[in-house]
């Protein structure tokens, strides 16, 4: 049976290393875009970019096209 093979320690610590590695890799591109930290993104779409958005989705949302 399939319940018997998990292991519950296991796949908790290789979901915390997932977690981990993937808000290593979020904090890595917010800071190539020159901002540290996650909070400064709250309320300030200067930042925020849209990528393959109509016009329309864009104007909703307040935000740019990703390039400009």
């Amino acid at each position: 049976m399939l319940t018997r093979r998990l292991n519950p320690a296991i796949a908790t610590r290789r979901l915390k290393n997932l977690l981990r590695g993937w808000s290593l890799e979020i904090k890595e591109m917010l800071g190539g875009m020159g901002i540290n930290a996650i909070e400064s993104l709250r309320g300030n779409r200067d930042h925020l970019r849209g990528v393959d958005m109509t016009e329309k989705e864009l104007e909703v949302l307040g935000i740019k096209q990703a390039g400009e």
